[in-house]
């Protein structure tokens, strides 16, 4: 890349870097000043030293709330991710009957957050909801999704699932970007299709898969906070009751601003060290990323 072009690119990036900085980094900083003063927005803030991060973690509400945000991270994101790449994998070949199949798996992923959440909110009805309808019409009563514990946070993972678009649009680019001889290389030697899969195509997209795991880990601590807001509200009896929703509570419902500064940051100390245990366990596996699949 010539000089030129460097300085091109760095112009095309500069807004970007602009809106990064005044948009997610001064507030992040900000509010972990906030976490370290009594603040309701209302009176001056006082210094509180650590009492604020004491009173977050000795909350029963924050300790539940960590844990719901992890069941709704640990199991749903690897079977998204995994299930983008068999999309991906089944729909690689060309074709107008393919590409429409494309189109509507990516479709999820352009609908507004919450009128996909509304969306749902109607599929999961327990009376009259097309899941349940449909359920009934093959002899099978239907749970009530939304409405007892138990189901409530096994329904917010089956809506997840379905938001696989931009995962299977990576995946698809990654392989579409092998070469075809290396297969057909395994198959000369004697390879099957399930060991070409295991053992040449698997370990290559690896890194990607690997990628979109590490992304999806992050965004979903986030994504979590419109659908239980627009669905449960946190309920049945705080069985969707997430770190999202504790955040916002204490900030905007009881004006505890410095609390509320000390849990997001716990939240991201929770995103780093998923994010650390992954990267510990693809080295072990032999797995890692080079630079230009960070920078995708």
């Amino acid at each position: 890349m010539t000089p030129q072009e460097q300085r091109q690119l760095r112009g095309m990036l500069l807004p970007y870097q602009v809106g990064l900085l005044i948009l997610v980094l001064l507030p992040a900083l900000l509010s972990f000043a906030v976490a370290f003063f009594f603040y309701d927005g209302l009176r001056p803030p006082f210094w509180s030293g650590t009492v604020n991060f004491l009173l977050v973690y000795t909350d029963e509400l924050f300790d539940l709330s960590v844990l719901n945000s992890l069941a709704l991270i640990l199991i749903p994101v690897p079977l998204r991710v995994g299930g983008a790449f068999l999309l991906a994998l089944l729909l690689r070949r060309g074709g107008s009957f393919l590409n429409l199949h494309r189109a509507a798996i990516f479709l999820p992923n352009l609908i507004p957050s919450t009128a996909y959440a509304l969306a749902w909110l109607w599929i999961f009805n327990p009376l009259y909801g097309p899941l349940n309808l449909l359920l009934r019409a093959i002899g099978i009563d239907g749970p009530a999704w939304l409405v007892e514990p138990v189901w409530a946070k096994p329904s917010l993972a089956l809506m997840s699932l379905w938001l696989v678009g931009e995962g299977f649009l990576v995946s698809l680019a990654a392989l579409h970007e092998l070469p075809s001889q290396i297969e057909e290389a395994a198959q000369i030697d004697g390879a099957s299709r399930w060991q070409s899969f295991q053992h040449v195509l698997l370990p290559i997209v690896a890194p990607i898969l690997l990628l979109l795991l590490l992304r999806d880990v992050v965004i979903t601590f986030q994504e979590t906070f419109i659908n239980v807001m627009v669905m449960t509200q946190g309920g049945p009896y705080y069985a969707t009751y997430t770190l999202p929703l504790f955040i916002y509570e204490q900030s905007f419902d009881l004006l505890a601003f410095g609390s509320a500064g000390a849990a997001l940051w716990i939240m991201y100390l929770l995103t780093g060290l998923m994010v650390f245990a992954m990267l510990r366990i693809a080295k072990v596996w032999g797995v890692g990323l080079t630079e230009e699949e960070l920078l995708l």
